[in-house]
């Protein structure tokens, strides 16, 4: 039974190649195939991951002419794969994903047969392993009124940094104090610490989207990520649609991968001021699509 791993690549070619050769040099597992998409670079990526992964046949180079964005990127990915290879399991992963687990895809069967699931997310650890991604949250109850002050958060957030912009004002990625802030979770409805794993497998969480697995459970209800969206949220929308639905996300610390963080990002948008205008403008955006969604199903 095959296990295919699906890599959005965009204007980061070396992570994508990194991604790729971290699951080849570790995978026990016999059957599994790659898929990279270079979502619509526009530079080189597409010719070099050809040419670097030419003598190797489990791993298909496929591209958009165009940026699709982050759920219909990954769902051309996710429908090659279902088309070509017919996976057990799809794992849909950042190209600053790294895979050191060597039995990982075994582990994607033995956690299903004891707790069948739809989406599962494992333990992903920065490159330093002090910070835990997932569960981002424990339980989120979503509400066409926490909706609202989202996108009404997220926008006034992107007018103050235009705003700081404009006067010139420099600061840093991590803060006044150049200090990276640690990764939370949200627990209770509080933000905690996600210095530590945790230990417990938890069934109804929101899990974080740079690496998740898919069963054949989910495409029985769905065919990928809801495509309304072009960047951010995604994972948001999938919790609230999986709990619409009755598919089941599950946390399991018996898998782990690494998170370099968002390379792609960084990449494009170095500026500080440019890169949270970036996010809080895209995230708007994709929280608006989220709110339009909600009302559709709960009208």
């Amino acid at each position: 039974m095959n296990v295919t791993f699906v890599i959005l690549n965009y204007k980061a070619y070396m992570e994508a190649e990194a991604c790729a050769l971290s699951i080849l040099r570790t995978q026990t597992y016999p059957d599994i195939r790659i898929v990279i998409v270079d979502n619509g670079s526009g530079n080189e990526s597409v010719e070099k991951l050809r040419q670097r992964f030419s003598e190797e046949k489990r791993v298909h180079v496929i591209a958009s002419e165009k940026n699709l964005g982050f759920a219909r990127g990954n769902n051309l990915g996710i429908r090659y794969a279902r088309k070509q290879f017919h996976p057990a399991f799809i794992v849909v992963a950042n190209s600053d994903i790294l895979f050191e687990q060597s039995d990982y895809c075994e582990q994607l069967f033995a956690i299903y047969r004891d707790r069948p699931y739809a989406v599962l997310g494992g333990d992903i650890v920065d490159a330093g392993k002090s910070q835990h991604f997932n569960p981002v949250a424990r339980e989120r109850n979503y509400t066409r009124n926490y909706m609202r002050k989202q996108v009404a958060v997220s926008w006034a957030k992107a007018v103050v940094f235009k705003f700081l912009r404009v006067i010139g004002w420099k600061g840093t990625a991590g803060g006044t104090d150049g200090v990276k802030p640690s990764a939370t979770r949200e627990v209770a409805g509080r933000q905690v610490s996600a210095d530590s794993r945790v230990a417990e497998t938890i069934e109804g969480v929101l899990l974080h989207g740079c690496c998740l697995v898919f069963s054949q459970d989910f495409f029985s209800e769905m065919d990928g990520f809801y495509d309304k969206t072009f960047l951010y949220a995604e994972e948001e929308i999938l919790y609230y649609l999986a709990g619409k639905k009755g598919l089941t996300m599950l946390y399991s610390p018996r898998v782990t991968c690494v998170h370099k963080e968002a390379v792609t990002t960084k990449t494009i948008r170095k500026d500080v001021c440019d890169a949270k205008i970036f996010y809080f403008s895209h995230i708007t955006r994709s929280y608006r699509v989220f709110l339009k969604l909600m009302k559709e199903y709960e009208r």
